[in-house]
Formats: structure tokens, sequence, C-alpha cells
């Protein structure tokens, strides 16, 4: 079975196209079928009753082994034209020979010849036609000029062999299953067409599925990209906001103006329309909390606005309440106008927001826009809420700090004041006494009284020296704390290099250490991240274990080699720790940093901590 398959694959090319490949191995078997099935078997029958006519046959042996040395040498065509034309013509050759002389008709040989005619239709494909046409053109004028060949082997044959008895039954079914075969092949043929149509179809239409299948893929991981880039974009955007409002924090101590330049700053960062800032306040010797508005942006007046809005009054009040933000998307249209030289309309959205850290509530932050504020806009607006509370916590603190300092000095004036009218006092009544004294004793009851009123006197004295004392020792201890803070400041700013950044890396405070060493101005590192200092030969593993340790809420230490931006290098030893919220989480992260002076110092600590985190060079 083997050599019947190479065969007929005889000349077949991957490099030809499928139609021709498959009308190649047609050709094949077609030689092979008549060289076994009609060949071979009328030599036989030519040697045992016409040797004359013997060579046809074998003349056909000879055409159909060339049929597979062309197809091997790659002349297809040629191959194909001799298996197409030499079966019908050497058939033709052998009938009109047996036709001369005889009356009787070889009724097989003409079947056999009708089978042969139609071998063109087999091994020519209809792109094929000017092959075809010739051949099919050829065999009919061979088929119906069969009478008019030329006679040269033989004067007269006996057909007996071949009209009647066995060989006739024989040939004559031989004759049958050749025109069957070639029939069932071209219907095979056929099939296998459409068969072959149909699967491409099959294929196309999975092709064009499988298409449809990727063109959706490819939308929706085009989809997320864009998801992560308007994501990654977004918390740039919060980023850079809040960077912006904690460089205001820095430049202003007063809660007013620095309420001014914030909501200012708010309302046209989130392009929003309105906006105010009220703070909690309370006054002296009064227990109830209110809001006062300390600053406001574009904000015209509305239905029952107040400056001062008690606890649980309005929105703001219940705000300060519920400790939450408040969202409104549908608003009165008697409730506020946001004006402009053209006219006035209500506003969309409205967001109140609280200004809390640790659970206490600073002020309440206001914003209306004609436009529903989208999800990071609002989440940059509760990030702020616990920068600014912390903010206005401070300015508040100093603020008290500042006016007890200012009434201890007023206190301590009014003191020496009232030590000097006393003084005066003291110097009055010595001189009445001695007046007295030199009048009659019916003044010594008015003279008891006197030295009464001296006593008291003396005792207020003893309790107005005691305070003054008291006020000076508590003026001292406070400068002392003050300049204590001063020196610590100023040694941490001297030596150590500080900074801080949020959860994701990005730098948020730099104190003057820093700036001197990196030699970046404040502004150029604000809202960076901290690869800004990254020097090429610190590997990335460092930076990675970094990170998974102060994400795990541990302090991390080790040497790092930073880059100024000169392109000089500093060796620092770097301590960065986590700092946690009231639920224990990162909020936060704070970086200590010492400058290492000795460069040979720094280079052996780096490789001994390369070495023992199994990073070193040549591992």
């Amino acid at each position: 079975m083997n050599i019947f398959l190479r065969l007929q694959n005889i000349g077949v090319d991957r490099n030809f196209d499928d139609y021709v490949n498959s009308k190649i191995r047609l050709s094949n078997a077609v030689a092979l079928f008549n060289i076994l099935f009609v060949a071979i078997p009328f030599s036989v029958i030519s040697f045992l009753y016409v040797k004359e006519l013997i060579a046809i046959p074998i003349l056909g042996i000879v055409s159909m082994i060339l049929v597979w040395v062309f197809n091997k040498i790659s002349l297809i065509y040629l191959a194909r034209i001799l298996s197409a034309l030499t079966p019908l013509l050497l058939a033709a050759l052998f009938t009109s020979n047996l036709l001369k002389g005889n009356e009787e008709l070889p009724v097989v040989m003409f079947l056999i010849m009708i089978a042969f005619s139609i071998i063109p239709f087999l091994v020519f494909d209809i792109r094929e036609r000017g092959y075809l046409i010739f051949s099919v053109v050829f065999n009919f004028v061979i088929f119906v000029g069969v009478e008019y060949l030329p006679f040269v082997w033989i004067e007269k044959a006996d057909l007996d062999f071949i009209t009647e008895g066995f060989l006739f039954e024989l040939n004559y079914i031989v004759s049958i299953v050749l025109i069957y075969t070639i029939v069932f092949m071209l219907a095979y043929i056929n099939y296998r067409s459409e068969l072959k149509g149909q699967r491409l179809i099959e294929s196309n239409q999975k092709q064009t599925q499988d298409l449809h299948e990727s063109e959706n893929v490819l939308k929706k991981n085009l989809e997320e990209v864009q998801k992560a880039q308007n994501e990654e974009k977004n918390r740039a955007w919060v980023t850079e906001g809040l960077g912006r409002i904690n460089s205001l924090t820095r430049q202003y101590d007063d809660p007013a103006a620095l309420s001014k330049e914030v909501i200012s700053e708010i309302v046209k960062y989130v392009d929003a329309s309105q906006g105010a800032i009220y703070l909690v306040e309370r006054d002296e010797g009064e227990e109830e909390t209110f809001m006062e508005m300390k600053a406001a942006f574009a904000f015209g007046r509305r239905k029952g606005v107040k400056d001062r809005v008690k606890v649980g009054e309005g929105l703001i009040g219940q705000c300060y309440l519920e400790k939450d933000m408040i969202f409104l998307t549908e608003v009165p249209d008697d409730f506020v106008k946001i004006k402009s030289g053209l006219g006035d309309a209500p506003p969309k959205n409205i967001v109140i927001m609280p200004l809390m850290t640790n659970e206490k509530i600073e002020g309440i932050l206001e914003v209306a826009s004609f436009q529903v504020l989208p999800d990071y806009k609002v989440d940059y607006l509760k990030k702020l809420g616990e920068s600014l509370a912390t903010s206005f916590s401070m300015n508040k603190i100093n603020a008290n700090t500042k006016k007890l300092l200012e009434l201890s000095q007023e206190q301590e004036e009014q003191m020496r004041s009232q030590a000097e009218e006393l003084h005066q006092n003291m110097e009055e009544l010595q001189a009445t006494q001695e007046e007295m004294q030199r009048k009659n004793k019916e003044t010594e009851e008015q003279n008891q009284q006197l030295q009464q009123q001296e006593e008291e006197l003396r005792q207020n004295m003893e309790e107005l020296s005691a305070q003054s004392d008291e006020m000076e020792k508590q003026m001292k201890e406070m400068e002392k704390i003050q300049a204590e803070m001063k020196a610590r400041e100023d040694i941490l700013n001297e030596s150590t290099i500080i900074s801080e950044a949020d959860l994701f890396g990005t730098i948020t405070y730099v104190n003057d250490k820093l700036i001197e060493v990196a030699k970046y101005s404040r502004e150029e590192m604000l809202g960076e991240p901290h690869s800004l200092f990254r020097h090429p030969d610190m590997p990335s593993q460092i930076y990675k274990l970094m990170w998974d340790t102060i994400k795990s809420g541990k302090v991390f230490r080790g040497t790092v080699k930073n880059k100024a931006k000169d392109g000089s290098v500093y060796w620092v030893d770097a301590v960065i720790s986590p700092v946690f919220d009231a639920d224990g989480k990162p909020k936060k992260y704070i970086g200590v940093r010492y400058v290492i002076e000795q460069e040979k110092v720094a280079q052996k600590l780096f490789d001994q901590q390369l070495e023992r985190l199994g990073l070193m060079r040549g591992n």
C-alpha cells in the first residue's frame, strides 16, 4: 500500500496550488490504473491472439511510465497531456486494426475508448481550460476518426477472441468498470471540491467569529488600559492638588488668611463655581460650639444663609453632627445662585465635607458646581479633609499660644502698674499716718481702720507678688521650651534629611537639609516620586524590600546611594517608617536620612548590605 501512495504522490510539491497537486495525483493514479488493468492485460491478450498488435499495449505501458517521469522532473502539464491523450490514441489504433477487413464491430473496444475519452476532465481543472479544451478536442477527433487511422500492422484479424467467450465478458466488465471508475472519480473530485468549499466557508466563518472575539478582547483590553491611564491620571491630579494645598498651609499662620487662599485654590482646581470654609469656634466663657464662615469664593447670598451656624443647624450643622460628607445633586432653585456678568443660575451639585482629624472636626468645607463632580475630584476633597483639619488645628494652637503670650505680657504690665500704684498709695498712707499722728488721739479709730486697710493692701501686694513670680516662672518655662524646640529643629535641619510621602511614594514634605544635599528646590521635589533621587547603581531588589517592609507596618533601614540634581553622588543611612491612622493602617511614610560623609565607609556598608541580601556582584 505504501508503494501505491508513493507512486500517487510523484511530482507533488507544496509550492503548487492545492488543485494542481490534486490533478498530479490523479494523473499518477490514471497511469497506474491503465498499466495494471488495461496495458498489461492487453499485452497478454495481444501476445496470445494478435501478436502483430503487442507493440500498442507495450507502448501504453511506456507512455504511462513517462507520466511518472515527467511529473518527477516537474513537467507536470506534459505528463497530464500524455495521460489524457495516449490511452485513447493507442486504444483507437488497436481498434482500427481490428476493424480492417472485418464487418463485425468490437463493442468492448468502443466502450474502453469512451472511458478513455473523458480522462481529460479527470486530469485537468476548469482553471486550466486551454489544456482541457485541447485534450477534449483531440480525443473527440480520434474517437470519431477511428476508422480512418492508418493500418500498419495487420491486414485482417480474427475478432472471435474479443467478440465472444470468456475474454469478451471479462473485457466488457473491465470497460464498464473503467467507465464507472472514471465517472466515480469525477464525482469524487466534485465532492471533494464541495467539501473543501464547505470547509473554507466554515473556516472563514470561524475566522470571522475569532476576529470578532479578538476585536472584542482588544476593545476590552483597550478600555482597561484607558481606564488604568485615567485612574493614574486622576491619582496624579489628586496628588498634585494635595501638594499645592500643603504648600499653602506652610505659608500662612492666620486661619482666616489660610482659609481665603485655600478655598480659592480648591474651587479653581476642581473647576467648581462657589465655595466656603467654616471653622469650628467657641465664645470665651461659653460651652456652645458653632461654625463661623472664614472665607468664601464667588459666594452669593442664599435663602437663610448665616455666617455663624450652630451645631445641627442646616446642612453645615448636620454635617458636623454626622461627621460625614453630604453630596447633593438635586438642589432647590432658591437654595443658592451662581452669578456672573451674564446672569445667574442654581448649581447642579453641592458637596459639604467635614475637615476632621483624629475624630475631631476642625471645620466644614462647602463647594458648589454647575456640573456633578466626578469621583476622583470628590476623593480629592475627602483627602483634603484631614490635611486641612491638621493645618487649621495647628494654626489655632499657634494662635492660642500667641494670645496667651500676649495676655501674660499684658498681665505682667498690669501687675507692674498696680505695684507702682500700691507703692504710691503706701507713701500717701505713710504721709497721712504721720499727719494723723500729729493730730489728737481722737482720730485713733480712723487710724485703726487705716492700719486694717494697710494690712489688706499688704496681703494684696503679697498675692500680686506671688502671681507675678508665677507668671514670670511660666514665661521662662515657655521660653525654655520654645528655645529647646528651636534648637532641636535647627539640629535636625543641620544634620538630618527629613521627607514625607503618601502611600504612593509621592513627596509631600522636605526639610532644608534635603534641599541642600539633593540640590533640588522644594517646588521641584514636592509632588514627585522618591525615584527622583535614585542612582543607577541601586538594585531594584532593595527598593522592593523597602516597600514590602514599610507596607507591612515595619521600619526599614539601609544604606542608599542617591544622585543629586547636578549628577553628583551622596550616600545616606536611611530609616523609613510608616505613620498609622486610628485603624492602625499606614496613612503616610516618614523618611529620616543621615549623610555618610566618608565614601569608603559608605561603600563598605553598601557592600555588606548587598552581601546580606544575597545581591553581591558576581552572585
